[in-house]
């Protein structure tokens, strides 16, 4: 990380020196002096502390709008009908925290059966325990005390570093799941240091990209047997920053977790856009998403100094997302009959979005699809 430049003094302004001396010795507050004495200090004084009282409250009056709208997309996407998901099953990997957690609480309040499909099975069944107690709130406080229409939670063991785990996931679902609707391709890895996955993948783009394509792939019969189904991808705005290197796919050459990261969520779309290709006719629809910017713990590979953490927090809770507000677009398309029979697009703040030309690239699609085929082991 490169160092921080370093200035040298600076001579300090005749006015700061003038508000030095109104102040001695450092016994007077400021709110002592009278307010003719602020404009005495000079134009620069005035300008700054006028410029200071607008920056606070064009700050404030930003936040104050982010907010609204932020909460209006959850009021208008969020509050649909409780029965909408009734008799649905959905899967939602790495739903015990963050935008998975959030998307399982909404769709299970809708009246789905959610499975949660996430690698660490303790921690995945202390949040749906916690899930169910919220549910039962719910119900008590509701106008049927007593009465919930929610749906189910059900979790299962997946990891997706693991081709091994990802086939003996699906070899479950299929043995016991009657049908499945919605599969929501939600867990990743942000950023992380160089590591590999169990079968040797580089893990950004083996936990991110190649594990939910065979996952995905190994569910597809089921998903096709229950249609009308759909399947919901998260990938990122970072998509932006990255590019296919099909010489150096698994970061042996080089590797920069900013930029595998990036590569990963464009993987992610060019997925989407060939699997949509792919399904046409079938009645299963895929769409992709990016979340926005949200407040969760995808980003606990990165080293944030402690004296900046403060900072940093309240920045977070000023201009992120909250996990609930980042869910919606996730539960839109999942949810809504407003995009019955939608494939292949890009949404974000549940309204679709344009994608740059590297995203749209059939070549490079179906080409990175034939790869990550025999990289998973569908094709020898």
């Amino acid at each position: 990380m490169p160092h921080a430049h370093r200035q040298g003094p600076t001579r300090r302004a005749p006015e700061f020196s003038a508000y030095r001396c109104l102040l001695g010795s450092g016994k007077a507050a400021a709110s002592e002096l009278p307010w003719r004495d602020w404009w005495a200090l000079g134009p620069t004084m005035a300008v700054a502390t006028a410029a200071a009282v607008l920056a606070a409250l064009g700050g404030a009056l930003w936040l104050a709008a982010r907010r609204f709208a932020g909460s209006g997309v959850q009021r208008l996407r969020g509050d649909g009908d409780p029965g909408l998901m009734h008799g649905k099953t959905v899967l939602i990997t790495g739903a015990n925290s963050g935008l998975g957690r959030a998307t399982a609480a909404q769709l299970v309040r809708l009246g789905a059966r959610v499975i949660m499909g996430c690698r660490d099975r303790a921690r995945a069944e202390e949040a749906a325990g916690q899930l169910r107690r919220e549910l039962r709130q719910d119900a008590e406080c509701g106008p049927e005390p007593g009465v919930s229409g929610a749906g189910e939670l059900i979790v299962r063991e997946l990891d997706l570093a693991s081709l091994r785990s990802v086939r003996a996931f699906c070899q479950e679902m299929l043995q016991e799941e009657p049908r499945l609707d919605v599969l929501i391709n939600n867990a990743g890895i942000f950023q992380c240091p160089y590591m590999k996955t169990e079968d040797g993948f580089e893990m950004q783009f083996g936990v991110n990209h190649l594990g939910h394509f065979l996952l995905t792939n190994l569910l597809l019969g089921l998903l096709k047997s229950s249609a009308p189904s759909r399947i919901v991808v998260v990938s990122s705005k970072l998509y932006k920053y990255g590019d296919i290197n099909f010489d150096d796919l698994n970061s042996e050459q080089s590797y920069n977790k900013s930029f595998c990261y990036s590569r990963s969520k464009l993987a992610n779309i060019l997925f989407t856009r060939e699997l949509a290709r792919r399904l046409e006719g079938t009645n299963v629809t895929v769409n992709v998403l990016h979340p926005g910017i949200v407040r969760t713990n995808l980003g606990r590979h990165i080293h944030i100094p402690l004296l900046v953490r403060p900072l940093f927090n309240l920045v977070s809770w000023a201009f992120f997302k909250t996990p609930v507000e980042g869910a919606q677009t996730s539960i839109y398309l999942a949810s809504s009959p407003e995009v019955e029979g939608v494939s292949g697009r890009y949404f974000g703040d549940c309204k679709e979005e344009e994608l740059l030309p590297k995203a749209v690239d059939e070549s490079v699609a179906r080409k990175l699809w034939d790869i990550s085929e025999v990289m998973v082991g569908l094709l020898k």
